[in-house]
């Protein structure tokens, strides 16, 4: 088990992830401002709620990391390619560190992105500090018993690169604002996750747990669902990250319409 997670998580996080999709995003946000695009806005919210809402938050985040709820075969697998678009590794990876270490030692020193460590450390650094091997993969038991999991970890890199060529041959603005940007905009909402609504000032908690995670409505706008981090914590396996009636979760609305129980 650890030998399948060894081979992936540097590659994947760095040259098929993290470097090309910042370079790319603050390309495709400085072409906006040379290139008159037209409908590049519609592209961006249909590829934002493709990759974030669909494939990180209710797929890598609520469906493979937490388990919150059952969706069928077919949907699990687009459900996978988005997550895959977004280039933030393999489902069992992004599983792995989530489940195994942030919330099993959240703030302590196994949470790889606690901002405990530092803002920055928190926000993006963390990154470029994954190593092969550093991770144990016994929490995620049955994530290695999936075939689709495995099949899209074991294959991330050649399915990142094919797919976002394919987007680049049909058309290049396509791929910047319905692919790139939405993936870049996904990284930031989920650095921003990782940080701030880890330190205590900044919000607010419902529900009393043993990290530092606080619910942060100005942030909001940006993280829509997933700005409820307190409520995530405390209830983990709920797919509704809001407890008050106007902490509203969007990606709850989409989950409701995927899952099948």
């Amino acid at each position: 088990m650890k030998q399948i997670f060894k081979n992936i998580i540097s590659f994947s996080n760095l040259w098929c992830g993290v470097i090309p999709i910042h370079i790319l995003g603050l390309y495709s946000i400085y072409n906006l401002f040379v290139d008159y695009t037209p409908y590049w806005w519609a592209y961006y919210i249909i590829g934002f709620i493709c990759i974030k809402i669909i494939g990180v938050s209710a797929g890598y985040h609520r469906l493979f990391s937490h388990k919150s709820f059952k969706v069928k075969r077919w949907v699990k697998i687009i459900i996978l390619w988005f997550g895959n678009l977004s280039g933030q590794g393999s489902p069992i990876q992004w599983a792995t560190i989530h489940r195994s270490y942030h919330h099993r030692y959240s703030d302590e020193d196994k949470d790889p992105h606690s901002p405990h460590h530092g803002f920055w450390h928190s926000y993006i650094w963390w990154m470029f500090k994954l190593k092969e091997g550093q991770y144990n993969t016994k929490h995620i038991v049955d994530l290695l018993k999936d075939k689709d999991c495995i099949f899209f970890h074991k294959n991330y890199a050649k399915i990142f690169l094919i797919s976002h060529a394919a987007f680049l041959l049909i058309d290049i603005n396509l791929w910047l604002y319905a692919v790139i940007l939405p993936a870049f905009i996904t990284y930031q909402v989920f650095n921003i996750q990782t940080s701030v609504t880890h330190i205590k000032k900044l919000g607010y908690r419902n529900l009393e747990t043993k990290d530092d995670s606080v619910n942060i409505v100005w942030i909001w706008p940006i993280t829509l669902g997933e700005s409820w981090h307190n409520n995530h914590h405390g209830d983990p396996t709920n797919i509704n990250y809001g407890k008050r009636w106007w902490e509203i979760d969007p990606t709850y609305w989409v989950i409701k319409l995927l899952k099948t129980d």
